[in-house]
């Protein structure tokens, strides 16, 4: 659904088949933000029949999730990548139990690893005794969202459809765009990134402002960028990491790993990827593309001299803090008294909070996105 199908938004929203719902449910949920959390909770709430509508800022559905298609002969993930648990969490975001629902994935267990670290450059394969996680095989995150919940959510999204205001509109909530635009419905769902609401993007009037909005500044939201480099032949271990062990090895939120984007997938291009996040303003992310990879590209050559150069045949980058609806990677850490949970409390049983950030146990990955907003959809269907 694009800009000119959203015309019918406000209209639409007042039908809707009353035996399918029951007295607690409500009959219309607009939720803002087409990510992993706002899918999820369309996908569960269309199955007990409420009528939803995404409102996505962007031009295209995804969020933070994103795939890159024929720059290697396997997609990549532009955004989020590791599975971080078992691959059976795939079936609990559907409630299809503990399964994997056939999904392909690989025990990604890195065999190769060396330090960078002033001006050397070591061997440490002791980790690939400490390290395992969980990738897809032949897919993505994204791709597992647009096979398994997009089916029965695509006609729901309005894309460029960007929120301003919340407010009351008699026992309902009015929902405003920027381009003026107004949709009434029983009940909000929030899902932008923490960044969003951060700067206050989104107006919250007639008292249906979170908790405390002041709080949400304590919550760390953190810089971050990818970057996938095609080489003609490998030069590079299964993982580099750049400082001391003891640094990078420390209890930290920021990361700055170059990997083999290749390991265990169905390819044999050579495909190195650098994942980078920090809890600090990162100096990178102010550059343009071109720049950025030409950064990471003189700093890869003086590693490991000039088969970079030799070897290197394209490049991708994806500059998240330079992304205008997301400006930055994950949550991070909080540094202030306020629990995230109880500062997006839901407001008057009319608006309810989802994301990564509300992710509990779970904060910063897709399944904890996911399970926020399976939890946001039991709060609102008794609220």
């Amino acid at each position: 659904m694009d800009r000119r199908t959203f015309a019918g938004l406000a209209a639409s929203s007042l039908v809707c088949s009353p035996g399918l719902i029951s007295a607690q449910q409500p009959r219309h949920v607009t939720i803002i933000g087409a990510g992993a959390a706002g899918l999820t909770a369309a996908y569960h709430l269309t199955r007990t029949g409420v009528q939803v509508h995404i409102l996505e800022a962007s031009p295209s559905w995804g969020g933070r999730l994103k795939r890159l298609t024929g720059f290697a002969d396997v997609p990549l993930d532009l955004g989020a990548e590791w599975i971080h648990d078992d691959p059976k969490i795939l079936g609990r975001i559907l409630d299809q139990g503990e399964t994997d629902l056939g999904v392909a994935t690989i025990n990604y267990q890195p065999q190769t690893y060396q330090f960078w670290n002033n001006g050397k450059l070591k061997n440490f394969n002791a980790l690939r005794h400490g390290y395992e996680e969980v990738k897809f095989f032949d897919t993505t995150w994204y791709g597992f969202f647009e096979t398994f919940v997009l089916p029965a959510v695509r006609e729901k999204i309005a894309v460029g459809a960007a929120v301003s205001q919340i407010s009351k509109q008699g026992s309902r909530v009015s929902v405003r765009l920027t381009d003026g635009r107004t949709l009434d419905t029983d009940k909000v769902l929030v899902t932008v990134p923490l960044s969003v609401l951060q700067r206050d993007q989104i107006a919250f009037q007639d008292g249906l402002a979170p908790h405390s909005l002041n709080a949400l500044q304590d919550i760390g939201f953190g810089s971050g960028f990818k970057v996938f480099l095609k080489f003609s032949e490998r030069f590079y271990p299964d993982i580099l990491f750049e400082g001391s062990r003891a640094s990078v090895l420390a209890n930290t939120w920021s990361e700055k790993i170059y990997y083999d984007a290749a390991f265990g997938k169905p390819t044999s291009q050579n495909i190195l990827g650098l994942f980078t996040v920090s809890d600090e303003p990162l100096g990178r992310v102010s550059l343009d593309d071109g720049a950025l990879l030409q950064d990471v590209l003189a700093e890869l050559t003086e590693i490991f001299g000039s088969v970079v150069r030799e070897a290197f045949f394209d490049g991708v980058v994806q500059n998240w803090s330079r992304e205008r609806h997301i400006m930055g990677s994950y949550s991070m850490e909080n540094y202030g008294n306020d629990d995230i949970i109880e500062i997006l409390a839901p407001v008057k049983g009319r608006v309810f909070f989802a994301g990564e950030a509300l992710g509990q146990d779970d904060q910063s990955t897709v399944q904890g996105a996911a399970f926020s907003a399976k939890r946001a959809v039991e709060q609102m269907t008794v609220a």
